[in-house]
């Protein structure tokens, strides 16, 4: 009797792959043991650049190829890391660390003990997982004491038309801004009846959540995104520095003095992504003009009957908008104020003060310190309204701050496996080795920001993850663009520098934003009570004229014919509303609300953003 053969899963198809190439890459690794030495004189050690070449690409590759197979990125981080480990085993010296272990042993060792381990112990990445727990502990408590919500209930009552009920949406994302997932499943339960009264389809409700969520989190200064952006910056940064170190040549000159936290400040004007995506989202509420499938959904919405969205009765504590605002204001003003305290001590004191001397302050204050204790001084404030006002009993909001903490649990695995991999590919002079061929082929440097855009757009909407395609990517960039203007004069290299971070971030939020397995966008769905299919099929024309706009009017317009930013961003949105004007088609309005409609929209909707149904992929997490 004949065998049946049974096609191959996905996941099976992925561990064969990742089998066939961790054995491969080892052999080859193993294989490029360097030539022993007489007994009589020093051995001889290779330098990974000069033992590989490009092959020391294989490691960020293997992490890629292997996130797009499996759909998550924890494994392939660790993965390639391992990679990593195995092809520096014959490039370090007989009495390197794990040496005297078998070579099979010596590489899993050098990859959790000197790379995982070794990251976590960094002072600056330890203070910055303990400032993501604590913004989570915020958004925890600041959501069960109800006063996120309240803030957006503020905006939804001043909406009486389809248009003020859109604008209602986009600056409810603004408010929410401290984090992508909090953004979602606040406005989307608290906008639904809303959305259903005024006659706007749960589709657009949807497209207006997931537009201002991991954009707006992205942007701001004061969230839950910023202290994983500033790491990878810093880890690049610190590759640049090392390899300078190592090869005893002098740090680029545009870099001089330049700190992480200054470089993701000067990138945001260069997130033309980001901008234009939310931008997109205001031309479209205040024209009323919709195209693609959204045109169609908006049609339908709006020759339907107002829809009733009966609300579930909810025994949670209403909140007020200061409940929300004041520990929100309280961080960002210990933040600047250690900002410029530390920034001052650094500073020349026969300096002569003016705007100009802002960046120095930056480059010599203390960010990680700034934002950690703006955090925690943040979070105090929400645990002593929550139990100062009875609102929370002590014991809700000590399990609340908890909650917030769990939910930043799988971005911490992400920070630390995206950390050991930047560490392992900067030991394998990944960077020397991509400059030096880029500058071999006479690449140019004015093209290296649109390049990384692609990139990463490809990557975060085949892998779903925002984090991780950071994670890979963005330490690597940083290098790439050091090299590549050290060369050129500073008024030229410093913009190409910040355009290129900049198109990581941005491309990194692609897909997020649209990708079908990403988890703001089932989240979106989810929250919107709008199916996942008709949700991601009404977004892509969206987000496909956002990226498009960000390739022509942004980086081409800004890198290759060198227009300054803001010069860019306006073209942009220019060019946004020229293209809703042709493509788009005017819906018919609806009925404005009446006050009688306006009482019977929900205090309280019935989902809360932090025990809410999550999918399975996310963007942070695997």
């Amino acid at each position: 009797m004949k065998p049946r053969w049974r096609p191959v899963s996905r996941e099976r198809a992925a561990a064969i792959v990742l089998l066939l190439t961790l054995l491969g890459i080892a052999a080859v690794a193993l294989a490029q043991e360097p030539e022993t030495a007489p007994a009589t004189t020093a051995p001889v050690v290779t330098a990974p650049q000069d033992a590989y070449g490009l092959w020391v690409l294989a490691p960020p590759l293997v992490a890629i190829a292997l996130a797009v197979l499996a759909r998550q990125v924890v494994a392939p981080l660790f993965l390639a890391t391992v990679v990593a480990a195995y092809m520096l085993l014959p490039c370090r010296p007989p009495d390197a660390p794990f040496a005297g272990t078998t070579p099979v042993l010596a590489g899993i060792r050098l990859a959790v003990e000197g790379f995982v381990i070794g990251g976590i112990a960094d002072p600056s990445h330890i203070q910055i997982m303990v400032f993501t727990l604590t913004i989570g502990a915020i958004v925890g408590v600041v959501g069960a004491n109800g006063g996120t919500r309240a803030v957006v209930e503020v905006l939804a009552r001043w909406a009486r038309t389809s248009r003020r009920g859109q604008l209602a949406g986009w600056v409810g994302g603004h408010a929410v801004f401290f984090d992508d997932y909090a953004n979602t499943m606040i406005l989307g339960p608290t906008l639904r009846p809303l959305f259903d009264r005024l006659r706007i389809s749960r589709a657009k409700l949807a497209y207006i959540v997931d537009s201002t969520a991991a954009p707006v989190a992205s942007l701001v200064p004061i969230g839950t995104w910023i202290g994983a952006e500033i790491g990878y910056i810093r880890d690049g940064l610190d590759n640049v520095r090392a390899s300078a170190q190592a090869a005893a040549e002098p740090l680029p000159a545009f870099l001089a003095g330049m700190n992480e936290y200054q470089v993701f400040l000067a990138s945001i004007g260069y997130r033309f992504y980001a901008l234009f995506a939310l931008a997109l989202v205001a031309i479209v509420a205040l024209t009323r003009r919709d195209f693609g499938p959204m045109k169609r959904a908006e049609w339908e919405a709006s020759k339907a009957p107002p829809g009733e969205d009966p609300t579930e009765a909810d025994t949670r504590p209403t909140g007020r908008p200061w409940f929300a605002l004041t520990p929100v204001l309280l961080m960002v003003a210990v933040t600047l104020i250690i900002l410029v305290v530390t920034g001052w001590r650094g500073f020349p004191r026969d300096t002569e003060l003016s705007f100009g001397t802002v960046r120095y302050l930056l480059a010599e204050a203390d960010a990680y310190r700034s934002i950690l204790y703006g955090a925690l001084a943040g979070l105090a404030l929400a645990v002593l309204i929550s139990v100062g006002t009875r609102t929370l009993s002590t014991k809700a909001t000590m399990d609340a701050a908890l909650e917030g903490m769990s939910q930043m649990f799988p971005a911490i695995v992400i920070l630390v496996l995206a950390w050991a991999l930047s560490d392992a590919t900067q030991a394998l002079q990944l960077g020397e080795v991509v400059g030096r061929e880029l500058h071999r082929r006479a690449f140019d440097a004015a093209f290296l920001p649109l390049a990384v855009f692609g990139a990463a757009c490809l990557v975060s909407f085949a892998t779903g993850s925002s984090w991780g395609t950071m994670g890979i990517l963005c330490p690597v960039a940083v290098e790439v663009a050091a090299r590549l203007c050290a060369g050129l004069p500073g008024h030229e290299a410093l913009p190409l520098f910040y355009s290129t971070v900049g198109a990581v971030l941005a491309g990194a939020i692609f897909g997020d934003h649209c990708s079908p397995i990403s988890d703001t966008t089932v989240l979106s769905s989810l929250a919107s009570s709008c199916s996942l299919e008709q949700h991601v099929w009404t977004q892509i024309p969206y987000a496909l004229l956002a990226a498009g706009v960000s390739v022509g009017a942004g980086h081409m317009l800004c890198n290759r014919y060198g227009q300054p930013w803001w010069v860019a961003l306006a073209a942009g949105v220019v060019t946004l509303v020229l293209m809703v004007f042709v493509l788009g088609r005017r819906v018919p309005d609806a009925a404005p609300m009446t006050s009688s409609d306006d009482a019977t929209l929900p205090r309280q909707g019935p989902q809360d953003p932090l025990t809410a149904a999550s999918p399975t992929t996310r963007s942070r997490t695997p």
